[in-house]
């Protein structure tokens, strides 16, 4: 007998090839780091288009958060301008600023009473502990990198930057044993709605099981596609590669303290943020963040630890005003369609954590660039490195899952890049 088709029989959604948060109409992205002299860092800026709704939903011990209390449903207004993701943990939330005065000096933001011409952009924003893992030193982005953040996201359309960039720049996974960075997918869902992440994946845990097999393996088979495993001896391999930092004498001792102390599990955290085009309330686009985290924990062993802040904001766009204006009237989404969206934010999160992990690039090494670099528009070339014999070379230097996995990660990169069989058109 065969089984009824039931919402939870079906795909949530499908992966749209090549697709990205940009692929949701309006949607506008811009990142920035700094890579050399010493810094590792950077900050990514999702500008929204005006009347856009936005939701959050905070599950990690220990968060690093702007403006997010005004996204709980029944403030005065859901509205936001921007969302921001950034390294640099509390401090690095000085970004938001610098996204701020780039969206006044565009005329967004609401408008000040009784000041004529003056406006405040709602910029939430959250951030992940990078802090120390360029040169042992408290590097963070400031309202400088902010604003050349918002000024890439603002500026000539251009394929969205993923891996080693924005808020990705010093990320890592399983506290220093791969590198993390920023990455983004988008799913089609069977009603036609589109719903995509971005995310900067810096967690405390890990995103490949002991035997290799990706921990959202699941998710993707559901969707009808198989990966290859990373090879079974893939920590070691890891650790052979981060051979400086996990070999050197004058290291060991230090991070044996540091283990012993818990130094070494406290510097995570996975920030992301779910867009869809459906038209949701406020309620709805907070449910859909909370719905989101499912995905997180589907990618990531462990999740949501104490020692991580892990943050997802979502944004709906589908009751935004084109050119600017006031949110437009929409008609209610059926009750599956809602299940759908959830469903489907869920698995667009898993897959962008899998993205991130596997566009990332090998740590620096080598000869160290004594200038400051602004990666605003992508135009820089290569990542500068630390030298060796100094205090920063002997900090960890982990491995991308690229170096370890490449049948995976080309893999990977075929199945973005080609979609899945029922994402059927493209983005409009």
């Amino acid at each position: 007998m065969t089984p009824p088709t039931l919402p939870f029989r079906e795909v949530a959604g499908a992966l749209v090839p090549g697709g990205d948060v940009q692929s949701v109409p309006g949607v506008r992205v811009g990142s920035a780091e700094r890579t050399a002299g010493g810094w590792l860092t950077g900050t990514t800026a999702i500008v929204a288009p005006p009347g856009a709704v936005a939701g959050r939903d905070v599950r990690g011990g220990g968060p690093a958060t702007h403006e997010t209390d005004v996204l709980v449903p029944g403030t005065h207004s859901p509205a936001v301008d921007a969302l921001v993701l950034t390294g640099g943990s509390a401090w690095g939330l000085a970004a938001a600023g610098g996204v701020q005065q780039g969206l006044a000096a565009d005329g967004r933001g609401f408008p000040a009473p009784g000041l004529p011409g003056a406006f405040v952009p709602i910029v939430p924003a959250a951030a992940v502990y990078d802090l120390g893992r360029g040169d042992g030193t408290v590097r963070h982005p400031d309202a400088e990198l902010g604003l050349a953040a918002h000024r890439a996201a603002t500026a000539a359309s251009a394929p969205l930057r993923r891996g080693s960039v924005g808020a990705g720049t010093g990320a890592f996974i399983g506290r220093g044993l791969l590198r993390g960075g920023l990455g983004s997918v988008c799913l089609r869902t069977p009603t036609g709605r589109l719903v995509a992440a971005i995310v900067a994946a810096n967690p405390m845990g890990d995103v490949l099981e002991p035997s290799g097999r990706l921990h959202a393996a699941g998710v993707l088979s559901r969707m009808g596609a198989e990966l290859p495993s990373a090879p079974a001896d893939w920590v070691e391999r890891a650790l052979e590669i981060d051979s400086a930092a996990r070999r050197d004498p004058s290291l060991s001792a230090v991070l044996r303290e540091s283990d012993a102390s818990g130094d070494a599990t406290r510097g995570n955290t996975t920030i992301a943020v779910i867009v869809t085009d459906a038209p949701l309330d406020s309620a709805q686009t907070t449910r859909l963040a909370q719905s989101a985290q499912a995905g997180l924990a589907r990618a990531i062993h462990p999740s949501h630890t104490l020692a991580d802040g892990d943050t997802v904001f979502a944004l709906s766009t589908g009751g935004a005003a084109a050119g600017g204006g006031s949110r437009q009237p929409y008609e209610p989404l059926d009750p599956l369609d809602l299940l759908m969206l959830n469903s489907a934010a869920a698995d667009a999160l898993s897959l962008a954590i899998v993205d991130a992990a596997l566009s990332a690039v090998p740590h620096p090494a080598g000869p160290q660039d004594a200038s400051e670099v602004l990666h605003g528009d992508g135009s820089a070339g290569g990542e500068p490195a630390v030298p060796r014999g100094t205090a920063a070379a002997r900090l960890p230097r982990p491995a991308a899952l690229r170096q370890i996995a490449p049948e995976l990660a080309e893999a990977w990169s075929r199945l973005r890049a080609d979609g899945t069989a029922s994402a059927t058109g493209s983005p409009s």
